[in-house]
């Protein structure tokens, strides 16, 4: 079984990710190296190799098509890249995980040549990164003008009772506790927003115009789902302060819940159900249609701006990995892949 998500996300603050918190509890192999040593190219052929296994396969949001981690659920074993953006080290060396240079196969002279253009392409690429973080700031600016106006409306005790009601209808009863799990399944990408549901799940979608009922709700299910004995995985915004839920995973149930407002336009899903979040709000909501549309067209402005700004970082940031690519020893990596595999193999 293969799970897939995003490592992390770009945020108004930089880069955010969980993933290490999350598996504080797993042994990792940590990679390093710049770009184009073969990180992904290695836990590509990792998750290949253990493909009849629970395998995660989480992803780069800023080129979808790299990897950032693999998890080997059933091993309690994580392979992970351990450079910036989202550097990490094991907390104890060999006992926690351990550390794999990718960059001792690379051809430091070939390196030498090139080293100008480098430096070029590395500040090229991190200014696009910074103008992608303005953006994502007024994208930010809009979805806190949202859900201040959704907070006004809010009819908290209508929406409690029916989260009460929806809970009980759909969640079992059990002694045992569950766990909300962090796990990120959305992200703004190059390519715009990208949205990994799970395979093989129903959708319920919560339409709502003022994201302010949903992200309740979304939370009040998670909550009595893991009070029931139901793991829960939750997806949180990277742009609201309050970093708010906007989709929930319920395994178990086979049951996806999402925010309509955090879903790419095209999803390939069509919904069980819809629930139209609006009968929660009071007449305010409807004062504030005109500011609440303005506010909704800005954000996806920003949206589209900001990918378009992260295109031109991946854009970049291939020809910067083009001169690592050409330095790098193959067989030193197609050997370092062998000896990991194996580690992994013979440590179970």
């Amino acid at each position: 079984m293969s799970n897939t998500y995003f490592l992390g996300g770009a945020s108004p603050e930089g880069f955010v990710t969980s993933f290490y918190a999350a598996h504080r509890h797993c042994f990792g192999y940590y990679l390093k190296g710049g770009p184009g040593t073969g990180k992904s190219t290695l836990m590509k052929r990792i998750a290949a190799a253990f493909a009849g296994e629970d395998v995660s396969c989480y992803h780069c949001a800023s080129d979808p098509q790299s990897l950032d981690a693999v998890v080997l659920e059933n091993r309690g074993v994580f392979i992970a890249d351990a450079t910036a953006p989202h550097a990490a080290d094991p907390a104890l060396p060999h006992v926690t995980g351990t550390v794999t240079d990718l960059g001792a196969g690379l051809d430091r002279a070939s390196l030498h040549e090139s080293a100008e253009a480098v430096r070029m392409l590395y500040a090229a690429n991190q200014a696009a990164h910074l103008q992608a973080r303005k953006g994502l700031a007024g994208i930010a600016a809009m979805e806190e003008q949202i859900a201040e106006i959704g907070e006004r409306a809010l009819l908290r005790e209508k929406l409690t009772q029916y989260a009460a009601r929806l809970a009980a209808r759909i969640l079992p009863q059990s002694t045992r506790k569950g766990e909300i799990l962090e796990r990120r399944r959305i992200a703004l990408t190059p390519a715009g927003r990208v949205c990994y549901l799970p395979e093989n799940c129903d959708l319920m979608l919560l339409d709502d115009p003022a994201h302010t009922a949903a992200a309740q709700l979304l939370t009040a299910l998670s909550e009595e789902a893991a009070a029931r004995g139901v793991n829960a995985e939750i997806t949180r915004s990277l742009t609201r302060k309050d970093r708010a839920p906007e989709l929930l995973v319920l395994p178990a149930l086979s049951l996806t819940v999402a925010a309509s407002y955090a879903l790419p336009d095209s999803i390939g899903l069509t919904p069980v159900s819809t629930v139209r979040m609006q009968r929660f709000y009071g007449t305010e909501l409807r004062t504030q249609r005109t500011l609440l549309r303005f506010c909704i067209r800005t954000e996806q402005a920003a949206a589209a701006q900001t990918a378009a700004l992260l295109s031109e970082a991946l854009r970049i940031h291939d020809e910067l990995e083009a001169h690592y690519i050409r330095a790098l020893d193959t067989a030193f990596l197609n050997r370092t892949a062998e000896e990991l595999i194996r580690r992994i193999q013979t440590a179970a």
